[in-house]
């Protein structure tokens, strides 16, 4: 009887035995799979930094110490020891996804940029200098932004187009310029305002005529335009007014009917003829309220379409540059928490 019991036992045991056995190289060899894939990441991590450490050399002519940053599945992030708020990110391919850098122009070494912020702010602003350099680089754009000590002048830089500066605080504008831009004003909100808008910055850029942005902010209308010296061109007008009349959806209506209501608001607008241009829709989230309208030897202009299908913004890109009249400005050291703001 005993043996009855015991048999059935050992066997079980046996069994239970033989699978364990047949178990452990299996739980080894994934062990092993393991540490392998961790190594790997671990070299592949310490490549990317290399890389990371190579390409703040290239921009700033410094060797930084850089620590891991946030943890992403397909992307490795970094950060420059004791700085907060750095964007340094690779690709786990090895592709620079994006860098985002602030650093004091003096603490420059060389590099990338050092050589070009001097001669553009030579240019723009003679007799002075920045005391802050913002660097960006990525799989989308690259570029510098950097700001004087007074943080009322920066020079914008980007890949392939010419530098140009921007004077947040200006005294005021010539004669003919601010005469212009009150025929602006009235004729963009229909005669109801006819003084008050206020010179907000002037956009530098070396052997052009400057370009002076005006705004005009209040409960019932939000305007703002840009003339251009010399010619007084407007290059820019945007009007925001409450109240407005919603019509049928603007992705509802055809390319024609929309570049027929662009031609009428652009000559109302800005002045402009956009006759014989061809006009086409954002396709991305981040633009699919814009319209882009091109004519051959004739400068782009950008829109910005309502809900009704008319137009509340046009910019005119002339000399082939995209100016930004909506844009960040920097404030603050590099080792502190960047202060945008947005105008």
């Amino acid at each position: 009887m005993n043996r009855k019991i015991i048999v059935p036992l050992l066997g079980a045991a046996l069994l239970s035995g033989s699978l364990l056995g047949c178990q452990a190289p299996v739980q080894a060899n994934a062990s092993n799979k393991v540490n392998a894939n961790a190594s790997q990441e671990v070299k592949t991590d310490q490549k990317l930094m290399q890389q990371a450490q190579d390409k703040l050399k290239e921009l700033t002519g410094n060797t930084y110490t850089l620590i891991p940053g946030t943890v992403m599945k397909d992307v490795v992030n970094f950060k420059r020891e004791n700085f907060k708020y750095d964007i340094i990110s690779y690709q786990k391919s090895g592709k620079l996804e994006n860098i985002g850098i602030n650093v004091n122009y003096e603490d420059l070494n060389g590099g990338k940029y050092q050589t070009k912020l001097e001669k553009a702010w030579k240019a723009l602003f003679p007799g002075e200098n920045p005391k802050y350099v913002n660097i960006s680089e990525s799989i989308y754009s690259v570029g510098t932004i950097s700001a004087n000590a007074k943080q009322n002048k920066q020079v914008y830089m980007k890949e392939s187009e010419q530098a140009y500066g921007v004077n947040y605080a200006p005294d005021a504008a010539p004669a003919s310029v601010q005469k212009k831009a009150a025929q602006v004003i009235s004729k963009l909100t229909n005669g109801k305002v006819k003084t008050g808008a206020k010179l907000d910055r002037v956009f530098i850029r070396e052997g052009k005529p400057d370009v002076y942005r005006y705004r005009y902010k209040a409960n019932s209308v939000d305007a703002s335009f840009a003339i251009e010296e010399q010619t007084l061109q407007l290059l820019q007008a945007g009007v925001q007014q409450q109240g407005k009349a919603k019509g049928a959806k603007s992705k509802q209506l055809t390319l024609d009917a929309l570049t027929k209501n662009a031609v009428k608001d652009a000559k109302t607008m800005i002045e402009f003829d956009l006759k014989g241009y061809k006009g086409a829709r954002g396709t991305n989230s981040w633009d699919k309220d814009e319209m882009t309208f091109t004519k051959k030897g004739a400068p782009t202009v950008t829109a910005t379409v309502n809900t009704d299908g008319t137009f509340n913004n046009f910019i005119v890109e002339k000399y082939g540059q995209y100016l930004t009249f909506s844009e960040n400005t920097i404030v603050g050291a590099p080792n502190e928490e960047p202060k945008l703001l947005i105008n």
